[in-house]
């Protein structure tokens, strides 16, 4: 493999000067970065980048930061998707990507601690947001930049990147009542109040007011939830749809409605747009929040303190579109 002291021996220069013209430091004139460069390409030299970031206090690492495995989200379709359009965007930038994970909130904060105080990471990517999470508090306290996927609960001035959930709810539940002939659909949610589902819940509440309809709202417990299911349902014959906050939940909720009626379907409307929906009817739709478009837009916003070449104040938030399909 070819060092920078080939090229300083080949270019007849220090290894300093070398490593100054292969930055384009102007200190060194212009004619001797263009012969310097194009000996290095010549040789096809490749440059160690996390030695030079580690240089400057900094790995090229990227740490995204999962919710604790209590909560049940790690084997999500959704988080694939996500950590796929990070890995997209960091490989152009020479920057790799290193997970934070933990069975318990208190795990993956020691996880992050250690990525900051022995491995130098300076950039994370949080995966999820709630009020006193010890992780966020950390990387604000340390100055470090991050980016949340999903809206801030405490701090409004956390860069970050969502959908307009509010909005995605009211549309999935009018995609419902207008197009699936919907008249009294249940709201399904898992019990971890997460803010994007409460904005869902919110649009869902809204629209559902719209026509006059009391809104019927369901949570999915942790444990033993089968049998309460099939029983809330069975109190509730009136419930001809579903609205869920994602996939993976809405397909439970929908197994546990043909339980209790068997040989019957129901229209259902959830978000995400994951491969678990191959494994439902044509009664299944989904709201598609582009999550793979997610993690791109987080990186981007990650590195505008690096990239942002106009002068003009970064943006702190991306908000993107979804579909229904």
């Amino acid at each position: 493999m070819t060092t920078i002291r080939d090229i300083a021996k080949k270019a007849n220069v220090s290894v300093s000067t070398a490593s100054r013209a292969l930055n384009n430091n102007p200190r060194i004139s212009v004619k001797t970065r263009q012969r310097i460069q194009a000996i290095a390409a010549a040789e096809g030299y490749m440059p160690n980048y996390n030695a030079k970031n580690l240089t400057l206090g900094e790995a090229n690492v990227v740490g995204v930061v999962f919710p604790a495995a209590e909560n049940n989200v790690q084997g999500n379709p959704f988080y694939i998707d996500i950590l796929r359009g990070i890995n997209k965007q960091l490989a152009p930038r020479h920057y790799v990507l290193s997970v934070a994970i933990g069975d318990h909130t208190e795990q993956v904060f020691e996880n992050v601690k250690s990525m900051v105080e022995q491995a130098k990471v300076k950039r994370f990517i949080l995966l999820y947001s709630y009020a006193g999470d010890p992780v966020t508090e950390y990387l604000r306290k340390k100055a470090l930049r991050f980016v949340i996927i999903g809206e801030p609960v405490e701090d409004k001035n956390d860069f970050y990147v969502d959908n307009n959930n509010y909005q995605a709810g009211i549309a999935g539940t009018e995609y419902l009542l207008g197009h699936l002939g919907a008249k009294h659909p249940v709201f399904v949610e898992s019990s971890h109040e997460w803010p994007y589902e409460r904005s869902r819940r919110e649009g869902f509440q809204a629209a559902i007011l719209r026509r006059g309809v009391s809104p019927l709202i369901y949570r999915l417990q942790k444990e033993n939830n089968d049998g309460i299911t099939v029983e809330f349902i069975r109190q509730h014959p009136e419930i001809d749809s579903i609205m869920a906050t994602d996939d993976m939940i809405g397909f439970e909720f929908y197994y546990h409605w043909q339980c209790a009626h068997p040989g019957k379907s129901i229209p259902a409307v959830s978000f995400n747009h994951s491969f678990i929906l191959q494994l439902a009817n044509h009664q299944f739709h989904s709201i598609n929040l582009f999550p793979e478009n997610l993690g791109s837009a987080a990186v981007e916003l990650l590195f505008t303190d690096k990239e942002n070449k106009g002068g003009e104040e970064p943006p702190r938030k991306i908000i993107l579109p979804f579909e229904i399909s």
